[in-house]
Order: C-alpha cells, then sequence, then structure tokens
C-alpha cells in the first residue's frame, strides 16, 4: 500500500468514526476543520465504562462512571420515545439527575467528548443503564383485629409490591409481600404486635428500590373458639330450632341463613339456641354460626361452624281416597303437598305399619283379598340434603276405610270369564268345540295398529302363531310331551282345551322361542303394547303363578284400560284377578 493509498484509507476512517462517535462544533467556530486532527482526535476519545446509579431519594439519581482518559466533559442522556436526548453536560465523572416522579422506570446512557478545533468530537455511548426511583413512604397504616390475626390495610402508593414487617424477638422481620394495599396476618396467639410497611420499586435489571418505613402500629390479637356441635329440630311446618355448645369466653353468636350462596345474619344473641320462624313449609335451609368477643367496643368475630343443613315439615295431607278398586287393588289418591315423597300406612293388626312409598299423590295396594275391609293412611315426607339425609313428616292425613270388590266368576257355556275378562290357563279350560274361528276381530285391528306404530319406530313385528283349534293343540302339545316328557311340556306349552290360542285373543310375536328375549323387538314390545290393548301374557319371574316360564314374544288381548292398569301394576293376570293357574292332575 503506498502513502497516498494510506492517507486517503486515514481520511475515510477518520470519516467513519466522526460518524461513529459524534463531531459537534462549538458555536461561532470555524467551519473549516483539519482531517487529520479528526483522525487523531477521534480516535482517543475512549467509551465511557462502569456506569452505575445509586437513588437517594424518591425523585432523584445519582449517575457516575469511570473516567475516559483525554475527555474534556461528559454528555449525560435520559432515554425518552426510545432515544436519548442530552439532559447534562458535565466535566465531572457523576451527575445526580433531580425532580424525577417517584417509584419510576428512567434509563441512562454517557458518552464523553473531546474538544478539538473548537468542536466536540464524541466518543462511543456507555452501555445503557436502567434503574428507578423510590416509592413514596406508605402512610395510612391501619389495623383491625380479627380472630386469632390482624387486617392490615394502608393507602395506595405508586410501586412494584409492598413489603409488610412485624417486630419479633427485637428484630424487624419481613413477613410478608403483596401487590394490594392490604394484608390478614393469621395463626396470632392473644397478645400486642407491631407492625410497618413500605413499598417497593422493582426495575428492569431487576433492582429493588425501597421507600421509607411506614409509621409503626401496635395491634392487640384475641382468639374466639369455633362453635360446634350445631344441630336442629324441627318444630313446625315454619320452624327449625338450632341448638350448639358454648364457646369459651364468647360474648354473643352470629346465626347465618344461606341465601345466593352466602350466609347473611338472621339473629345475634347471647345464648346458645335459635328458633327460626316464618319459613315456608317443607323446604330446606342451612345454618352457620359463629361466636364473637367484644374488644373495645367492636365485635371480633370466629369462624362460622359447620354449615347444617334442614328442612322444615311438610303439610298434613288431605283428601285422601280410594278412586278404583278391584277384587285385589286399591288405588288411593289425595291432595298435592310440597315434599320429597309420601309415605302410605296401613292398620295391620290393630298396628299403623308402612307399606309403601311414592314420589306422586297417589298409590295402588296390591295383593289383596277380596271382599275385605282395609284402612289406610298418608304423610307426606321432606328429606334434607345428602350429608344428613334426615326426615321432616307432616302430620298424618285422617284414615280412609276402603273395601275390595268381589270376584265375578261365570262360566258360560263351558267357558269361564273373571270380572268378565275371558281366562283359559291351567285351571280354567275351554270345550273342545270353542272356535272363534281365527283372532278375533278386535285383536286384529289392536295387532294392526301396534304392528304401524312399530314401524315408524323401525321396529318390524308379525304374527307368528296366532289363533289355534283344539284339535291342532292336542297335537302340538302331545308331539312336545313325547320329545320331552309331560312335565316339562307342562312349562311350556299348554294342555289341549287350556291354551290362550285357542281364544282368539292370543299372539306369539315373531319368534316364539328363547332367543326373542332382549332383541329390540322384544324390548319394544314390553314397553309398548299396554297402548295398544295387550299385555306380556308370561311375564318373568311368574312361572310359579301363570305356569308358564317367561315368554317375552306371547301377547293377549285385554283392552286398553286394563292392560294398562295391569301393566302398571306389575303383576300378571292371575295375580290382578287373584285366580290361580295349576292343573287338577298331572
Amino acid at each position: 500500500m503506498n502513502n497516498r493509498t494510506k492517507r486517503v484509507t486515514a481520511f475515510l476512517a477518520a470519516a467513519a468514526m466522526i460518524t461513529a462517535t459524534g463531531f459537534a462544533p462549538e458555536n461561532g467556530a470555524p467551519a473549516i476543520f483539519d482531517n487529520a486532527s479528526v483522525v487523531s482526535y477521534a480516535a482517543s476519545v475512549g467509551k465511557v465504562q462502569g456506569l452505575s446509579t445509586r437513588t437517594p431519594d424518591i425523585s432523584s439519581i445519582k449517575l457516575s462512571w469511570k473516567s475516559v482518559k483525554g475527555a474534556d466533559g461528559y454528555s449525560v442522556c435520559m432515554r425518552k420515545n426510545g432515544k436519548y436526548p442530552e439532559i447534562a453536560d458535565v466535566k465531572e465523572t457523576s451527575y445526580t439527575v433531580t425532580g424525577l416522579p417517584a417509584a419510576t422506570r428512567e434509563n441512562f446512557k454517557v458518552r464523553a467528548y473531546k474538544i478539538i478545533g473548537g468542536r466536540k468530537v464524541y466518543g462511543a455511548y456507555s452501555d445503557n443503564r436502567n434503574t428507578a426511583t423510590n416509592p413514596r413512604q406508605v402512610t395510612g397504616l391501619k389495623a383491625e383485629t380479627i380472630n386469632g390475626g390482624v387486617k392490615l390495610s394502608w393507602k395506595k402508593v405508586g410501586c412494584t409490591n409492598y413489603r409488610v414487617f412485624m417486630y419479633k424477638s427485637g428484630v424487624w422481620e419481613q413477613i410478608a409481600q403483596t401487590t394490594d394495599p392490604n394484608c390478614t396476618v393469621t395463626n396470632l396467639d392473644e397478645g400486642t404486635y407491631r407492625f410497618k410497611v413500605r413499598a417497593c420499586k422493582v426495575d428492569d435489571r431487576p433492582l429493588n428500590h425501597y421507600g421509607k418505613h411506614s409509621e409503626e402500629i401496635s395491634a392487640d390479637t384475641y382468639f374466639v373458639g369455633t362453635p360446634t356441635g350445631l344441630t336442629s329440630k324441627t318444630t313446625g311446618i315454619s320452624s327449625i330450632k338450632l341448638s350448639w355448645n358454648p364457646v369459651e369466653g364468647a360474648d354473643g353468636y352470629y346465626v347465618g341463613m344461606r341465601k345466593n350462596g352466602q350466609y347473611p345474619q338472621i339473629a345475634d344473641i347471647t345464648g346458645t339456641t335459635y328458633s327460626v320462624t316464618g319459613l315456608p313449609a317443607a323446604t330446606r335451609e342451612n345454618f352457620k354460626v359463629k361466636a364473637y368477643k367484644i374488644i373495645d367496643g367492636q365485635k371480633v368475630y370466629g369462624d362460622f361452624s359447620e354449615n347444617w343443613n334442614t328442612a322444615t315439615n311438610p303439610r298434613q295431607v288431605t283428601g285422601l281416597k280410594a278412586v278404583s278398586t278391584t277384587s285385589s287393588t286399591i288405588k288411593l289418591s289425595w291432595n298435592k303437598v310440597g315434599c320429597t315423597s309420601y309415605r302410605i300406612f296401613q292398620m295391620k293388626n290393630g298396628v299403623w305399619k308402612q307399606i309403601g312409598t311414592s314420589s306422586v299423590n297417589s298409590y295402588t295396594v296390591k295383593d289383596l283379598k277380596a271382599q275385605t275391609q282395609y284402612q289406610f293412611r298418608v304423610r307426606a315426607c321432606k328429606t334434607d340434603d345428602k350429608k344428613t339425609a334426615n326426615n321432616h313428616y307432616g302430620a298424618y292425613s285422617d284414615a280412609v276405610t276402603v273395601k275390595t270388590d268381589k270376584h265375578t266368576i261365570e262360566n258360560k257355556n263351558g267357558v269361564t270369564y273373571v270380572d268378565g275378562i275371558l281366562i283359559a290357563n291351567k285351571t280354567y279350560g275351554l270345550p273342545s268345540s270353542y272356535n272363534p274361528g281365527g283372532l278375533t276381530a278386535e285383536t286384529s285391528s289392536a295387532f294392526s295398529k301396534m304392528q304401524k306404530a312399530a314401524w315408524q319406530d323401525g321396529i318390524s313385528l308379525w304374527v307368528c302363531s296366532g289363533f289355534r283349534s283344539y284339535s291342532y293343540q292336542n297335537t302340538l302339545y302331545n308331539n312336545y310331551a313325547a320329545r320331552d316328557g309331560r312335565q316339562a311340556a307342562d312349562t311350556y306349552s299348554a294342555r289341549a282345551g287350556y291354551s290362550e290360542h285357542q281364544t282368539g285373543l292370543a299372539i306369539d310375536v315373531n319368534n316364539a322361542s328363547s332367543s326373542f328375549a332382549g332383541t329390540k323387538e322384544a324390548k319394544w314390545l314390553e314397553k309398548n303394547c299396554a297402548k295398544y290393548g295387550f299385555i306380556i301374557r308370561y311375564p318373568q319371574n311368574k312361572q310359579d303363578i301363570t305356569g308358564y316360564k317367561y315368554e317375552p314374544w306371547h301377547v293377549r288381548y285385554v283392552g286398553v284400560p286394563l292392560a294398562q292398569e295391569i301393566t302398571d301394576s306389575g303383576l300378571c293376570l292371575e295375580e290382578y284377578l287373584n285366580i290361580t293357574s295349576k292343573y287338577s292332575s298331572f
């Protein structure tokens, strides 16, 4: 590289340095500047190092840095809108920025300069330094005594958080940090305690900057026990009596009743019992109790007891009566009252015994004897919630006396009718001459309606076996008896003259075998057949009564009202009519 090239390169480097480090003429200085001097001096202005800060109070920050060799002064800059405008031109290596807001973050840079030919040539900026002013002193510190503790509060000041201090064993110890201008100190023994608070501002590094401690405050703490043994007695349809164990040293008790998830006070008493009155009948209510002591004229409350739920009693049931009777059933009804359920009682051997419950205002008493007088009464029950599951009862209704009907058993031309219902079972047979010529018109029509309804539900039903003559049944039964023996055959097939199929009122649907059980067709049939006048003639678990095993495919037409009543009763036809189904001989 020749000398000319070296000079050009040096000039370009100097120009670059002026751009990088800065050059500014003094006011009134000549416009012409020696480039060689720029190169020489700019290169000698070093970068400021060791910029640090100290925050002496709430409105000032003192900056300090290491001196730069040969520097004529320093430009102190503070960030504003993303830039660093100059706030001071100083000769020393420290500067105090004043007039700042309390508890605010600030950011600074410093650069050195030399004066060359009346102009300032700047070195590089120092690394930026962020810091913050101190928060103001916390004022307005107050203390409220609570059970086994103190609730502190103070006036809000600008800061990042607050530090709470308590005097312990001769030393102020920080016990809490909070962003809110309040703090609750708990688990304190009875005694006198001292507290103070100061605010803290955290800068970006992060470092903490603290305000002065507040004035200290003293507070006395007391312990108020929690009531135990809260219980209740329901004294009527509109009142509940509460009671609990006394709390030592308590001056009184706060009684709360739940409303919208809270326990607003309903009574302030000195005793340990309280009767809540004016409540609606049969309503669940929930209570809590807490004790208090009076300290310097103020009530200091303990913790709430565990909640206690209960209910008022229901009203007395009225209007009890029998709305229908048969030879073996009595259907009772009564006026509705607010309650969880009703309890039905029957007089037996001079004693009232509960025989059932109902969630509605009616109940059917079953398995009664024909032409027999019975006496009943009912009362309402209200159950409180699952925690205690106690029952609360209303007064008994007036008793009602009802007599069951007499069965009318008629035999017309060898055919038996019980209460007008044609019967063919193992007890009551049909003459060989009885032949309606097929399914009765009423039975066929009802099945057709049921079949269409099932089809709309996606269920296909058809007649697998309908009417069977005496002779056909005779052949069928004898074949079964020859194959399985008469004892086995009698469990699933009727002897000639004892088959419901001979009546023209019975139908085997789809598939007369055990594989039909549990199918979607069988389930639909069991659920819906009563709507069209059919019953499942041989229900599950009724073999000892009907004489036949469970046949979910076998339905019998009895008409819609009777089919619905029999189905709702849960009885088979023999139970409903109080008749037997047993062959007189093997």
